[in-house]
């Protein structure tokens, strides 16, 4: 049986993965437990409360964590969120708060279950990051600085711990029918068909859990346009900010 850390754990991803992790221990981190106490269906569920943006109790649950479980398997970071407008519209609160969230507590989980890992040999971080790490539009510069972050972590991170048979795997995902879209509901009905189901994404997610592959990048079409953009990215420009800049 393996281990799993999932942050965000309310999140329709989550969700999904939960539903299709049943013959696993799974340990999971969100800001509202209850929640999460209807999910019956699987046996063996570990619930912690915290805020990912108060340091203290991020590190004191991870502590909890481990000192309960030893080691964990995998670590999915999932715990993310988006705020999209021009950027002159941000306050500085806002601008730290997605960081703090998006990045700073991804690398402090990361942080807390790593050594474990080490001193096994073994394991796996999975970080959620954005199809807009790799295809940024207009409106998205806060939330898509924050994914090129947790990317460019990931990659240097696996460069890191290669050796110790640790894997890292980065999930960059296009637009997905999830509540993430709650406040732009308009969103979803331009992407048309480009958008995803949080299942398939979890679909996907499982089956390359235990893998060596680095990247998912999800749906296909959002793949072939980021291999696109990193050929032509002046053309990209054009194109992304007549057709894709829709938020």
């Amino acid at each position: 049986m393996r281990t799993i850390v999932i942050t965000g754990a309310t999140g329709d991803i989550a969700r999904e993965l939960i539903r299709q992790l049943s013959d696993d221990r799974l340990i999971l981190l969100s800001r509202n437990v209850s929640a999460l106490e209807t999910l019956v269906d699987h046996q063996n569920l570990h619930l912690y409360q915290v805020d990912l943006s108060d340091e203290a109790a991020l590190s004191a649950t991870c502590q909890a964590i481990s000192d309960k479980f030893g080691a964990v398997d995998i670590l999915v970071n999932n715990a993310g969120y988006g705020d999209f407008k021009s950027f002159l519209s941000f306050s500085d609160t806002e601008i730290k708060q997605m960081f703090a969230v998006n990045v700073f507590a991804l690398m402090q989980v990361t942080r807390s279950f790593l050594p474990n890992m080490l001193a096994q040999k073994s394991g796996q971080i999975v970080n959620i990051a954005s199809i807009a790490s790799h295809l940024p539009t207009a409106k998205s510069s806060i939330y898509a600085a924050s994914k090129f972050a947790v990317r460019g972590f990931s990659d240097a991170l696996r460069q890191e711990v290669v050796a110790d048979n640790i894997k890292v795997l980065v999930v960059n995902t296009g637009p997905v029918k999830t509540k993430f879209h709650a406040d732009n509901p308009d969103y979803l009905k331009k992407v048309g068909k480009n958008a995803v189901t949080a299942a398939f994404v979890a679909q996907k997610i499982v089956r390359h859990l235990g893998s060596s592959k680095r990247e998912l990048n999800l749906p296909w079409q959002f793949n072939i346009a980021r291999i696109f953009a990193s050929i032509f990215p002046t053309t990209t420009d054009k194109i992304t900010r007549r057709f894709f800049n829709l938020k």
